[in-house]
C-alpha cells in the first residue's frame, strides 16, 4: 500500500531544496549586477564630487518632500549640527535649498533644488541606459519571463508592504 503522506514529504522536501537552490542563484546572479550598477554609480557620483552622503539626502527629500532640518537628521541617523553641516555643504553646490517657514521662522526647512535635482537624474538616468541596454540583449520570450517575473515580485513586495509596512528594524 502507498505512503500517501511519506510522498506528500518527500515531494515538499525536494521542492524546499529546489527553492532554497533557486533563490541561491537568483541572489547571486542579482548580486553581479547590482555591484556592476554600483560601481557605475561610484564612479559617476566621483566625477560629479557628490558623496554618497549628498545623494542620501536628496534621495530622502526626494521621497518625503521638503523636511525640517530635524525631521532630516533623523532620517539620516546624524545628529542636528552634523546635517547642518552637510546642508551647509550641499546649499553650496546649489544641491539644497534651505528656507524659513513663516509661521515660525526658528524652524529651517530642506528642499532639493535644482542642481540636486540634476544630479540624481543624471545619476538615474545612466543606471536606465545600462538597463535598457540589457533589455535590448533579451529575446521576446526572455523579455516576457522577465516582465512575469517581475509582476510576480512586484506583488510579493506589495503584499509584504501591505502586511509588515514601511518598517526599518526589518532585514
Amino acid at each position: 500500500m502507498l505512503n500517501i503522506r511519506a510522498t506528500r514529504e518527500a515531494r515538499s522536501t525536494a521542492s524546499e531544496a529546489e527553492r532554497v537552490s533557486l533563490t541561491a542563484t537568483i541572489r547571486a546572479d542579482m548580486g553581479v549586477l547590482r555591484a556592476a550598477a554600483e560601481r557605475g554609480r561610484l564612479r559617476r557620483l566621483l566625477r560629479q564630487s557628490i558623496s554618497l552622503t549628498h545623494v542620501h539626502v536628496l534621495t530622502v527629500l526626494r521621497t518625503a518632500g521638503a523636511l525640517p532640518v530635524g525631521e532630516l537628521a533623523k532620517a539620516l541617523d546624524v545628529s542636528v549640527a552634523s546635517a547642518t553641516g552637510i546642508i551647509s555643504r550641499m546649499e553650496q553646490r546649489g544641491l539644497v535649498e534651505r528656507s524659513r517657514r513663516t509661521d515660525d521662522r526658528r524652524v529651517v526647512t530642506v528642499s532639493i533644488a535644482a542642481g540636486g535635482a540634476a544630479a540624481l537624474e543624471q545619476l538615474e538616468g545612466r543606471s536606465r541606459e545600462h538597463f535598457l541596454a540589457l533589455l535590448d540583449r533579451l529575446t521576446l520570450p526572455e523579455l516576457r519571463t522577465l516582465r512575469t517575473a517581475f509582476a510576480s515580485l512586484r506583488a510579493a513586495h506589495e503584499a509584504q508592504m501591505a502586511e509588515y509596512g514601511d518598517r526599518r528594524d526589518r532585514t
